[in-house]
């Protein structure tokens, strides 16, 4: 009994003894790095000599790119970036592809769907952080380095610290894919690299001035002066606002109106480069060239023509352009002729302008708009009826809408149409605006209503007795009822969400604006 007590001692010590040592742990970080290292060694383990150490993912190359193209790798850069984004099971999580969002069913066509343009650089960058580390370091593929360039595809196994730590990483307005990649999950991402520049500014501006000169001309004699002071702007403005009331009462008129109606475009304020307006623009005889980039100048296919989606993927733009003009023309006119110029009211002789608008995108794509006919025809329904935007004349500087606009439609006539075109600075700015989702929702209460009308009955009832309850109905909720009773058949709730969606406005975008202004 001795021997068997000191024996149940002994192993009671030893259980105690591993009870206190201390269990190891494992964060989820390196769980999540374990479980893609195991699936890429039963999926594809030809990939373990492509591991990246900084970032801790896997590259497989599918094209290697253009070879004579400059690389990528450690430049401060802006670039166009094409990617769809997978969990390992293959599904849809975000996608910049029409084909595929149709596929999946969240195809929008209020979204545009071209490659982003995102920075890249030493300090800082505007990429998916994953992305970002495999164009901007040199790849380890095998034995060799290798960097990314123009053409490149690449197929990056991603863990989730290098695809949820940026604001690049996410998306709305339409790339949404059916499936959100939850928190500590891994992804795939294909991606390829088009072209990159390192001075956006004159990339953008450089294409305003293309588009000006292939759709009119460019009028070079009144070229922008050296930057003025508030005041001198503001006197610039007025200089070109003819018959409007000058201080001493007397209508003030510009002796050179009709020459910004010859067809080109014209600053409408001295000092501000590459914001222009065409005057004489009318839907009735214009129609917009949007081939002005040179082909062996493109960043991505297609970029000086969008041909992508329902809408303008079935059609040409030119055809497009008809159907848009022969609504506005029905609906708007022709606009004021060029011998009626001087004999229209200018926008100071009320105190706000209703203002009529397209927004379109260098490609031909339109991103807004308030006149329903052109929402039929580009995005396939009206969805929320348009109404006239309110400019206010008085002091035009101060309203809410972009510079653009600010300083342009001052300059205009009541009766007029108008381009406006420019570059990112007066419009939406060199970061641009994410695209967003907005969701409302109606249904059919009946079926409530009627719920809550019977539990009343019975509360009554039971209160008053159901001679009450007979009287009340008799007159209107009974046999014969006025609202309710039983002849009344109760529906199921009907629920219809709407959900509209704003298009992602890309940084440093040139944009123009066909505009018409109401008498």
């Amino acid at each position: 009994m001795k021997n068997i007590a000191r024996y149940l001692i002994i192993a009671a010590g030893i259980i105690i003894g591993f009870a206190c040592v201390k269990e190891p742990t494992m964060s989820a970080t390196e769980i999540e790095q374990r479980s893609l290292k195991a699936w890429i060694e039963k999926y594809h383990p030809e990939l373990l000599e492509n591991y990246q150490e900084e970032g801790g993912y896997y590259v497989e190359v599918l094209d290697r790119g253009v070879q004579d193209s400059l690389p990528i790798t450690g430049k401060d850069a802006w670039l166009w970036v094409d990617f769809t984004a997978r969990d390992l099971q293959g599904n849809v999580c975000e996608t910049r592809s029409w084909e595929l969002a149709l596929q999946q069913n969240t195809y929008n066509n209020h979204t545009h769907y071209t490659p982003v343009f995102r920075f890249s650089g030493k300090d800082s960058h505007t990429l998916l952080e994953g992305s970002y580390l495999a164009v901007f370091n040199k790849l380890k593929i095998g034995d060799e380095e290798f960097e990314a360039r123009y053409g490149t595809r690449l197929r990056l196994y991603l863990p989730s610290t290098v695809t949820s730590s940026n604001t690049g990483g996410t998306a709305d307005g339409g790339y949404e894919g059916q499936y959100s990649l939850d928190g500590n999950k891994p992804a795939v991402v294909d991606m390829t690299i088009y072209g990159h520049i390192a001075n956006p500014v004159a990339y953008e501006g450089n294409r305003v001035d293309s588009f000006a000169n292939i759709n009119g001309g460019l009028c070079t004699e009144h070229k922008a002066a050296p930057k003025e002071d508030e005041e001198s702007a503001e006197k610039s403005m007025r200089r070109r606002i003819t018959r409007a009331d000058s201080e001493d009462g007397e209508e003030e008129v510009d002796t050179r109106p009709l020459e910004f109606y010859d067809g080109r475009w014209h600053q409408p304020i001295d000092t501000l480069a590459q914001l222009y307006v065409n005057y004489a623009y009318s839907p009735a005889r214009n129609t917009f060239d949007y081939n002005a980039i040179g082909v062996d100048t493109l960043m991505y296919p297609n970029e000086n023509g969008y041909d992508k989606g329902k809408i303008y993927g079935s059609t040409t733009l030119a055809d497009i352009d008809r159907r848009i003009n022969e609504a506005l023309v029905e609906r708007f006119g022709k606009g004021i002729t060029y011998d009626e110029v001087l004999e229209a009211d200018s926008l100071q002789t009320k105190a706000t302008a209703n203002v009529w608008y397209i927004g379109r995108f260098l490609d031909g794509y339109v991103f807004d708009t308030n006149i329903d006919e052109v929402k039929e025809i580009v995005f396939g329904d009206v969805g929320q009826e348009g109404e006239a935007l309110s400019f206010e004349t008085k002091e035009p500087l101060e309203n809410d809408y972009i510079l653009a606009w600010n300083y342009s439609l001052p300059t205009l006539r009541r009766g007029q149409w108008a381009t406006i075109l420019t570059v990112s600075t007066y419009a939406y700015g060199i970061s641009g605006q994410v695209g967003a989702h907005t969701s409302t929702t109606t249904g059919d209460t009946s079926a409530i209503d009627y719920a809550n009308y019977y539990n009343y009955m019975s509360y009554m009832n039971s209160m008053y007795g159901y001679g009450y309850g007979s009287m009340y109905n008799s007159g209107y909720y009974g046999y014969n009822p006025y609202y309710y009773g039983y002849n009344y058949i109760p529906s199921n709730t009907n629920t219809t969400t709407i959900t509209t969606t704003a298009t992602e406005i890309p940084s440093y975008s040139p944009m123009i604006f066909q505009v018409f202004v109401e008498k």
